[in-house]
């Protein structure tokens, strides 16, 4: 038997009361107290996350800027130093590797931080196309850990243990130091809550938890899991790969179909993806709010009158709106104020097509 990875921070979790549970490979923790609880701290408090199951990856070199705006949906040429853009990374087929943050340090410095069931298939992608291009491929999965801090009193706290960081504005980010080592504090987040994240060498990251879970008992602070971490991802209408975004599902296809601009570039998969834009064959994601008591599950059957039409890649009882909510893959077109119905075990359960996001704080 295989192994689960932990992160520095796994016995800290477990003196918490944390319940860990397996997550590609890793052992992490879905809950501490429960998954209410911890949506509703990050919605009206403060919560603090253990990410450091993602990876981070450096692209350093005279082309790097040209090859990240290769590698990705989004454009990158231009984007002041400092600033982060949400992208997706393609396959030949027009399919997803993966969707991610891109950070420019510089014109010759940028860094992504990729999904941690996608660390060796997104490296090898990079180093593949890297080959055409004059820049190093360097990954930190061995040396980084990350934190994320999100909520109404994420902010005040951040900005109490790092005052320089007051001037940042989201999608920004900067260096800040802790005992000497770099730490990297950015206005990013995958709640719909204001906050950072923070990338720091694993030596410190235990460090760091300490000091924000001593600085935040004034602000509320608590520790959040993974199982949390999705329910207020999902209440935002944000993708979660393998179920939104896949090697099979495209981007054109899902809610990240805003980072594409096609206009005046060319990146990897591109003939592909403007082929499925053209070809007819395009499937359609959208928002729903089940109408019937039941809650939607992925992999559920989508239905339109008595045609089968699709699947439910997201699904769950919001805790914010108290309402059964979903994201579905479907091969028709619709508008909202739509009908659909979602076979919910044997029951057949309408849903009403809504737009994003399902929250608004």
């Amino acid at each position: 038997m295989m192994t689960k990875m932990k992160t520095p921070l796994h016995q800290k979790h477990c003196d918490l009361g944390a319940r860990m549970v397996d997550f590609n490979g890793w052992e992490m923790p879905l809950k501490y107290t429960s998954i209410l609880d911890e949506h509703r701290a990050v919605r009206t408090n403060a919560g603090i996350f253990d990410v450091s199951h993602m990876g981070r990856v450096l692209f350093q070199g005279p082309e790097a800027e040209k090859f990240v705006d290769y590698i990705s949906t989004n454009r990158i040429v231009g984007k002041l130093d400092g600033t982060a853009t949400y992208t997706v990374f393609l396959n030949e087929s027009g399919g997803a590797v993966d969707d991610a943050i891109i950070y420019k340090e510089g014109p010759t410095s940028f860094f992504t931080v990729v999904n941690a069931g996608n660390r060796k298939k997104d490296l090898d992608h990079f180093l593949e196309i890297s080959k055409n291009f004059d820049v190093s491929v360097i990954h930190r999965y061995d040396a980084d850990g990350i934190l994320a801090v999100q909520g109404p009193k994420a902010l005040p706290l951040i900005h109490e243990i790092f005052p320089e960081t007051e001037s940042l504005k989201p999608f920004q980010f900067m260096t800040v130091s802790v005992n000497g080592e770099k730490v990297i504090v950015s206005r990013t987040g995958y709640t719909g809550e204001e906050g950072a994240e923070l990338y720091a060498p694993l030596s410190i990251i235990p460090n760091l938890w300490d000091l924000f879970m001593d600085k935040g008992k004034t602000y509320d602070l608590q520790p959040i899991g993974l199982g949390a971490r999705d329910t207020l991802r999902l209440e935002m209408g944000y993708a979660l790969y393998g179920h939104e975004l896949s090697d099979t599902i495209s981007p054109l296809e899902s809610v990240s179909s805003w980072t594409i601009k096609l206009k005046d570039r060319n990146f990897y998969g591109k003939e592909a993806l403007v082929s499925l834009k053209e070809n007819g064959k395009r499937r359609h994601t959208y928002a729903v709010v089940l109408k019937d008591k039941g809650i939607a599950r992925e992999g559920y059957s989508v239905f339109f009158g008595n045609e089968e039409i699709g699947i439910v890649t997201s699904g769950t009882m919001s805790p914010s709106t108290q309402q059964a909510i979903a994201l579905i893959l479907v091969k028709k077109p619709f508008e909202k104020g739509d009908e659909v119905t979602i076979q919910v075990r044997n029951k057949m359960c309408p849903a009403e097509i809504v737009s994003l996001p399902f929250y608004k704080s």
